[in-house]
C-alpha cells in the first residue's frame, strides 16, 4: 500500500514538474521575443548573453533532484531560442564571460570599488549604480561599444534604476526597480541612489 502511494505521489510530482516547465518555457519565449523585437526596433545588430554558471552545481539536492533542476534551468534551450528568434531579424547572438564585469566602473574604469546588496559604488565618479547594469555595460564596452558618460552631470539615471519586468502569467509588465519595502536608514539611502548622498554613504562604511 505504501509503495502504491509513493508511486502515485511520484507521478503527481512529475506531472506538476512538466506543467511548471511548460509555463517556465512559455515565459522565457515571451521574454526572448520581446527583447529581440525591441532590439530590432532600436537597430541593434548583436545581443550578448552572459555565460550562466553556478546554478547547476551550487545546490545540495540528490542526483534525481539535480537532474530535474538542470533540465528545468535549460541554459542551452534559452541560448538556442535566443539565437533562433534573433536570426529571424538578422541579429547575432554571442555568449560572453561575465568575469570581472561588475567590479569596474563602465564610465571611468576605476577598480577596487565596493558593492552592497547589488549596488556598485565608484569612488572616483562618486556614483552608486545597479551592479547588473554595470556588468552589462562593461560587457558591451569590452566588445567595442562606446559607453557615453551619464547625462545631466553626475545623474546615474537608468544605470541606477534599470527597467525590471514581471511575468503576470500572460505577458511581461514593467515593474519598479526600487524595492519599496520598509528599510533601515542606510538601505533607504542606497536604494534612492541620490548622487549628493553617495559620498556620505562611503563614510558610513556601507
Amino acid at each position: 500500500m505504501a509503495r502504491g502511494n509513493k508511486a502515485k505521489t511520484s507521478k503527481r510530482l512529475r506531472k506538476l514538474y512538466r506543467i511548471r516547465q511548460r509555463r517556465f518555457r512559455h515565459a522565457v519565449n515571451a521574454m526572448i521575443k520581446q527583447i529581440v523585437e525591441d532590439a530590432h526596433q532600436l537597430g541593434i545588430s548583436k545581443i550578448m548573453l552572459g555565460k550562466l554558471k553556478g546554478i547547476r552545481s551550487n545546490n545540495s539536492h540528490n542526483g534525481k533532484a539535480n537532474a530535474m533542476i538542470n533540465n528545468f534551468w535549460s541554459f542551452n534551450y534559452i541560448v538556442r531560442r535566443f539565437k533562433e528568434k534573433a536570426e529571424e531579424y538578422g541579429i547575432k547572438v554571442e555568449e560572453k564571460s561575465e568575469y570581472g564585469t561588475s567590479s569596474e566602473c563602465p564610465f571611468c574604469h576605476f577598480k577596487g570599488t565596493r558593492r552592497y546588496r547589488g549596488i556598485f559604488y565608484c569612488g572616483k565618479c562618486s556614483m552608486a549604480m545597479n551592479a547588473d547594469a554595470v556588468g552589462a555595460l562593461n560587457m558591451a564596452r569590452k566588445d567595442g561599444t562606446i559607453i557615453p558618460s551619464p547625462s545631466r552631470g553626475r545623474d546615474n539615471g537608468v544605470v541606477a534604476h534599470p527597467l525590471l519586468l514581471r511575468w503576470n502569467g500572460m505577458k511581461w509588465e514593467p515593474k519598479r526597480a526600487m524595492n519599496t519595502r520598509p528599510m533601515n536608514t542606510p538601505e533607504a539611502r542606497i536604494s534612492r541612489l541620490q548622487p549628493w548622498r553617495v559620498s556620505r554613504l562611503a563614510g558610513l562604511g556601507v
